[in-house]
Formats: structure tokens, C-alpha cells, sequence
């Protein structure tokens, strides 16, 4: 057992990496192509290459299930057309061994594409941004708002107390993990919903512990007393101050998410830490919610792959070429990702929950392999 595991195994990571060669070339080309009109005019080819170089491991990511089922396919109909499936089947092998032998192949996907979606994929996305932010010498601006970054933040006392609550408005991060931004205005109200304090600064760095404001100007405003009617409200005061701390939750990881394209583009801890930030400022949280555990259960859709690629094994060569088979192949996971994205628009425009709207495609389509596997083998 432990040969034919080891042969399957090489087979399909074969057939694999030639589907993989196939849709990354088409990607990167169509790609390149949409870049024709900046090439001479805002960076040369060779800035394109980078550019289009730097997209390739969330490339891979987001074609690792489909390349998978697509070489499982392509190696089962091959065994199924030269009879081999059928010795072995002959030998004894049954459906539950030959699962176990697809499942040695499934967990070294699955991990290589958590390392993708976790490491390599989000550190390739941000030295992309950088390079971008270098070659067209400007910061980095949410796309969201012309004013730049908007968070809510709560004002905290010395023993972890509510004091009130603030809005930061960011009009620009700089590159390298938004460890500086420019065009600072920070609004402060307390308890009551009253503004008590508006800051407005230059730029701003992150020491690590809190932001270092520069060239700051403080604006204190009175409170007012709304029992009386006769009490003139004090004076608004103002201060300048070259340095001013500002302690916050709005770390730069943060800040990050915020300019960040979509939420699937993002790795799963900084998704938590801004799931953390959202829920503690209580703030709506279903679309990260939903792109959280999406990513979390993208991986293990490749054991839904191959469950769907064992029934083509069964298949006996009167049932198609092996070209036909690769298109039903096709098919069914253009179906399996459609299927994927309704839930998730269901999940964000409805009250079903995150965990469901993100593990029900795959489950559904994991039972429906189990039954396809059970009328082949029983037929």
C-alpha cells in the first residue's frame, strides 16, 4: 500500500505542477497585458516583471484547489484508461484505503497552501505595495474615502476604564507596514458624546508601543453645562506641541487593513487582530468575518478536491477520453467556486452565520463526491 500511496502521490504532484505551470503562465500574461499602458510611462518593462513577479504566490493560492482537482483528474482517468485502478481494485484496494492514499497528497497540499495564504502570499502583496508606492513616489491612500483612512478607537484610563471615544482620520501611510502616515486629525469626545479635543499633525511614526505625533496642534474645547443657561462656555485652547505620544489600539497592522484591497487578500492573524479591533469598538465585523474563516477552510477544500476526482477512477474508458473527463473535472469546480461565492455574498447580506456561510459549499460538495464514489463503486 505504501508504494501505490508513494506513486500516487508523485503522480498527481506531477500532473499537478504542470496545471499549475499552465494557469499561472495564462494569469501572469493577462496581467502583464493590462499593464501595456503604464509600461514607458510610469515604470519600464523590467518594473512590470517585478510587478507581475510579486503576484504569483496569491496566484497560486487562489488556484491550488482547482490545479489539484484538475491533476487528480487528469492522473485517476489515466490509471482508470490503462486498467490500473481496475488491478488494483481487483487487488483489494476499496474506497476507504483508496481515500487514505488521496490523503497523503491532500494534507502536503493543504499545507503548502495555508504556508501561501499565511506567509508568503501576504508578504509578496505588501513588498508589491511597496515597490508600487516607490515607482509612482506616493503614499499609500485607503480607496475607500478621498480623506484617506477613517477608525474608531476607544479612549482608555489608566485601569483599562471606558473614558470615551475617538476618531483618527489618516490621509496617507507610507510604505513598510504603515509605520508612518501623514495628515493626521484626531477627534476625542468623552463620555456624553461631547468633543473635548481635536489634534491635527503633519505626520506621525509607531515606536512600537504607541504613535509619536509631530508638529501637532491641540485644540481643547470646554464642556458645556447644559443645566445652566447663564454659564459662558470657557475658551478654546490651544497648544503646539513638536512631539505628542498618542497611545491607541490603531496599530499599524491596523491601519494596514484598512488600504487593504479586499479582505481575502489578507492573512488570518491580521484579520483577527482587526476582528479584535472591530468587536472591542463594536463595529460591524460580518464581512471580515466571512473572509476569516473563508480563508481558514480555503486549505482544506483540496480534500474536497480530490474526494470529487476519486469517482473518475471508477470511470471506465467507454465513459470518455481523458479530455472529457479534465472538462467535467473543470466544470465541477467552476461549479464548486460559484457555489463558494453565493454563500459568501448570502453570509454578508443575510443573519446566516459566518462559520456556516463559509464550511456549507465545501460539506455539501464533500457529501456529494461521497455518494458519486458509493454509485460507481456499487454500480
Amino acid at each position: 500500500m505504501r508504494v501505490i500511496t508513494r506513486h500516487l502521490t508523485a503522480q498527481i504532484f506531477l500532473a499537478t505542477a504542470l496545471v499549475l505551470l499552465a494557469l499561472i503562465g495564462l494569469f501572469l500574461f493577462f496581467d502583464l497585458i493590462a499593464q501595456v499602458g503604464k509600461i514607458g510611462t510610469r515604470y519600464s518593462l523590467a518594473q512590470a516583471f517585478l510587478i507581475t513577479a510579486l503576484e504569483i504566490p496569491s496566484r497560486l493560492y487562489e488556484v491550488m484547489p482547482i490545479a489539484v482537482l484538475l491533476g487528480a483528474v487528469y492522473t485517476l482517468s489515466r490509471w482508470a484508461s490503462t486498467s490500473e485502478f481496475t488491478i488494483l481494485r481487483v487487488a483489494g484496494l476499496s474506497p476507504v484505503g483508496f481515500a487514505k492514499a488521496l490523503a497523503v497528497p491532500a494534507v502536503i497540499f493543504v499545507t503548502l497552501t495555508y504556508l501561501l495564504g499565511e506567509l508568503i502570499a501576504p508578504m509578496a502583496d505588501r513588498f508589491n505595495k511597496d515597490v508600487q508606492v516607490v515607482i509612482n513616489n506616493k503614499s499609500i491612500t485607503s480607496e475607500s474615502y478621498r480623506s484617506g483612512v477613517w477608525a474608531r478607537d476607544q479612549i482608555l484610563g489608566k485601569n483599562r476604564e471606558t473614558l470615551g471615544v475617538r476618531y483618527v482620520n489618516v490621509k496617507s501611510l507610507d510604505s513598510g507596514r504603515a509605520k508612518s502616515a501623514k495628515g493626521w486629525r484626531v477627534f476625542e469626545f468623552n463620555s456624553n458624546d461631547e468633543l473635548v479635543r481635536m489634534i491635527e499633525a503633519s505626520e506621525g511614526s509607531y515606536n512600537g508601543k504607541e504613535w509619536i505625533l509631530k508638529n501637532a496642534t491641540i485644540f481643547r474645547l470646554p464642556t458645556l453645562n447644559r443645566n445652566s443657561e447663564t454659564d459662558a462656555p470657557s475658551k478654546i485652547l490651544l497648544n503646539h506641541e513638536s512631539t505628542l505620544p498618542l497611545r491607541t489600539s490603531l496599530e499599524p497592522n491596523i491601519l494596514s487593513v484598512m488600504v487593504a484591497d479586499a479582505p481575502e487578500s489578507m492573512s488570518m492573524a491580521d484579520l483577527w487582530s482587526y476582528l479584535q479591533h472591530l468587536r472591542s469598538n463594536k463595529e460591524e465585523t460580518g464581512r471580515y468575518e466571512i473572509a476569516f474563516w473563508k480563508k481558514a477552510f480555503y486549505p482544506l477544500s483540496i480534500f474536497v478536491m480530490l474526494a470529487l476526482s476519486m469517482p473518475f477512477a471508477y470511470l471506465s474508458a467507454r465513459a470518455g477520453g481523458v479530455s472529457i473527463k479534465i472538462f467535467l473535472g473543470v466544470m465541477i469546480g467552476i461549479l464548486f467556486y460559484a457555489l463558494n461565492s453565493l454563500f459568501s455574498y448570502l453570509g454578508g447580506a443575510s443573519t446566516l452565520p459566518p462559520v456556516l456561510a463559509a464550511l456549507f459549499p465545501p460539506a455539501v460538495v464533500l457529501l456529494l463526491a461521497a455518494c458519486a464514489v458509493w454509485r460507481v463503486e456499487h454500480r
